[in-house]
């Protein structure tokens, strides 16, 4: 009961904080960021969509702020990535939450869940027992990528002992052509990308997972605490009300 109570005083603070920003007219004008992750972030026929997105738009919607789909940029991940860490006012989505970044932003989430994976063509026959096998082979990731920062963790390896993109899809090209030897990233990532590349995603098998990571809205970190708040309680009213799920739903029978 005390629980209850406590839970229902919390509400009432977060509405009544909301509503006074509301009123006096000061939600934050955000510059807002995304890349093309499909199915949680992507343009198609024009328009910027996709489960991450339509969520966004729902939390802007919900605490009262002017801004919608017409102020999401779609940019490549390295470039918006660096502008989340050096300009304010800034939102960029899905960002994966590690360790690492936990203090240079500020999060809203989490949207989802993901497992990190090593790819490699099936008929290579490449067995991976321990991250330290991974070393003797060509090694392709995105720049910036979180998958990229983890296996610079895990394994000790740099930069520079990989083969770097700007897009995921043109790793899922060079593995398919045998130029590189192992790709990391999650498996809606390969699916996705396969399909756009014309490739049969079965050509490719798992060999490691590295990790399991959730996503969130990365914010920049002077974004005022109260304004996560608002858009924390935005967030989790409505997946409370099924509307996450919905937006899921939508997206899996497309």
């Amino acid at each position: 009961m005390k629980f209850q109570k406590y839970q229902l005083i919390q509400i009432f603070f977060m509405i009544m904080l909301t509503l006074s920003y509301v009123s006096a007219g000061t939600i934050p004008q955000f510059r807002i960021m995304t890349e093309e992750w499909e199915p949680y972030n992507f343009k198609k026929d024009g328009i910027i969509q996709g489960i991450s997105t339509d969520m966004l738009l729902l939390m802007l919607k919900k605490i009262g702020s002017t801004q919608g789909r017409k102020d999401i940029m779609l940019l490549p991940w390295a470039r918006g990535y660096n502008m989340l860490q050096n300009k304010s006012g800034t939102i960029l989505f899905t960002t994966t939450r590690t360790q690492e970044r936990e203090n240079m932003f500020k999060w809203v989430g989490p949207i989802f869940e993901i497992e990190l994976n090593l790819y490699a063509l099936k008929k290579r026959h490449i067995k991976i027992n321990s991250i330290d096998d991974i070393k003797k082979y060509r090694i392709g990731t995105q720049r910036e990528d979180v998958v990229e920062s983890l296996l610079i963790k895990k394994s000790g390896m740099k930069v520079t002992d990989f083969e770097r993109v700007a897009a995921s899809i043109l790793n899922i090209k060079k593995l398919y052509a045998g130029r590189i030897d192992l790709v990391p990233q999650c498996k809606e990532t390969t699916l996705i990308k396969c399909r756009e590349a014309g490739i049969d995603p079965d050509a490719f098998e798992s060999v490691f997972t590295l990790d399991k990571k959730s996503n969130y809205y990365a914010f920049h970190k002077d974004t005022p605490d109260e304004i996560i708040k608002i858009f924390q309680s935005a967030f989790d009213e409505l997946k409370h009300e099924g509307r996450l799920s919905e937006i899921f739903d939508k997206y899996q029978k497309n």
